[in-house]
């Protein structure tokens, strides 16, 4: 038996074949969805992480990227406006601290983002919007022995004014 599919002749069971892929699809979508939520406590939490992942991986990567490039001022400027260290200490101040240090980045690699959550202490914080971990490894090189150490580390993320930065 034959079945008229949009002016093609098709088996009968065509259509039953394409219901069951499209179920199949639908099925993959809703999963993809749920692993993208592992890592928050809530559904509101984790359509809110999900949602704000991009942006989230944009700082990271331009923070890492100005690390790794060397790029004082880029790496200044990803720091959170409100951060305790940028309110205490000028560019000027930390240019030279960092400038002598024989410690560098040399790469990384994003392994988790996670626990996102608001600011629930707008009185002590009243920039930031939200808080966010990111768990990466680091590769450390060591210029004064040429050495190089992988580390993992949780960086916390501030979102302030619409945007992210390092906290």
């Amino acid at each position: 038996m034959y079945a008229r599919f949009h002016s093609i002749m098709v088996p009968d069971d065509y259509g039953c074949k394409l219901k069951i892929s499209a179920l199949c699809v639908k099925i993959l979508a809703i999963l993809l969805v749920l692993i993208a939520f592992q890592g928050c406590n809530t559904t509101e939490g984790k359509l809110a992480l999900f949602l704000e992942k991009p942006r989230i991986e944009k700082a990271v990567e331009r923070y890492f990227a100005a690390e790794i490039n060397r790029n004082f001022k880029d790496i200044y400027g990803c720091l959170a406006p409100s951060s305790i260290y940028r309110s205490i200490h000028t560019y000027g101040e930390y240019l030279e601290q960092v400038q002598g240090s024989p410690v560098r980045i040399k790469d990384y690699h994003i392994l988790n983002i996670h626990d996102l959550r608001g600011n629930h202490d707008k009185v002590k914080y009243p920039e930031i919007e939200k808080f966010v971990r990111v768990e990466v490894d680091v590769t450390l090189l060591y210029n004064d022995s040429n050495e190089t150490m992988e580390v993992n580390q949780d960086f916390t993320f501030i979102k302030e004014g619409g945007k992210w930065y390092k906290g």
